[in-house]
């Protein structure tokens, strides 16, 4: 995460189980975030504004899909 995001999240206690989790998650927030606010100054859809978007939610997106395929996969697996 770099410090651009960090100025407006509190930061939880590093040793808590999802703290990575958690920052993940913030990071795809600001994402969604900049996509929102991309679209929201545009009147009518185009092809320039569609590829912005996507070059930024495919990023979030396949980073959503991780956390809920690979690492909270992982944490069951430890309390099984």
């Amino acid at each position: 995460m770099n410090n651009e995001e960090n100025l407006n999240i509190s930061q939880p206690d590093p040793a808590w189980d999802y703290y990575e989790i958690w920052q993940s998650l913030h990071i795809i927030k600001n994402k969604i975030d900049a996509g929102i606010k991309l679209i929201s100054g545009e009147e009518q859809a185009d092809d320039v504004t569609d590829q912005k978007l996507r070059q930024i939610l495919e990023p979030a997106s396949e980073k959503l899909v991780g956390i809920i395929e690979q690492d909270l996969m992982d944490y069951q697996k430890d309390y099984e």
